[in-house]
């Protein structure tokens, strides 16, 4: 990725703090300017955009067109996420799936409880409960929705990670028969 790239999408942020390996990238720029001129490590996009417009034309020609490993960068430093998050895993930490445990056993109970209300009040042909419970479906979807949220959330997020472990490890896609096809059908 040229820098010309790279400082739009740093924008007025801190380079370091955006782009990991931004520090290499602010070196090469401080090789360039004189040593009044140099930029500090916690310089921002804006700033070495406008350190380098104070530059000869030809210099900045040349820095902006500098090509730099930026997108290699960011996938060893995902690929780092990706590990610490399986060394986390594999030590037995437990968190996520307690509280999932507890949801699921949130939900459970709610369900149960309400189903045997409405299954004593049909048996006994209870219409005011029957009706009452029927009225208070928001009630109902409240109570249940965020535990409910909070396991498809779970469960979503653990098909990511594992997606993405399984890419790590073995450095390939992971397959799906409708993305198959799709390929198939756009190579036709």
């Amino acid at each position: 990725m040229n820098l010309l790239k790279i400082l739009g999408k740093v924008g007025a942020s801190v380079l370091a703090d955006v782009i990991p390996g931004g520090n290499t990238i602010l070196n090469v720029v401080n090789g360039f300017l004189s040593d009044d001129d140099k930029l500090p490590t916690n310089a921002t996009g804006a700033q070495i955009q406008d350190a380098i417009s104070t530059m000869p034309v030809n210099l900045q020609a040349e820095l902006m067109t500098k090509e730099f490993d930026v997108e290699i960068t960011e996938i060893k430093e995902h690929t780092n996420v990706i590990k610490a998050l399986g060394e986390v895993d594999s030590t037995g930490n437990s968190t996520r799936p307690e509280i999932a445990k507890m949801m699921a056993t949130i939900v459970s109970f709610a369900v149960i409880v309400l189903v045997s209300v409405l299954a004593v009040a049909v048996y006994s042909s209870d219409k005011d409960t029957i009706k009452s419970i029927g009225e208070a479906w928001p009630l109902v979807v409240a109570i249940l929705g965020t535990p409910t949220a909070l396991l498809r959330m779970y469960f979503g997020l653990r098909t990511k990670e594992k997606q993405q472990k399984y890419q790590a490890v073995s450095n390939t896609q992971p397959s799906s028969n409708i993305v198959e096809l799709i390929k198939s059908w756009k190579s036709k």
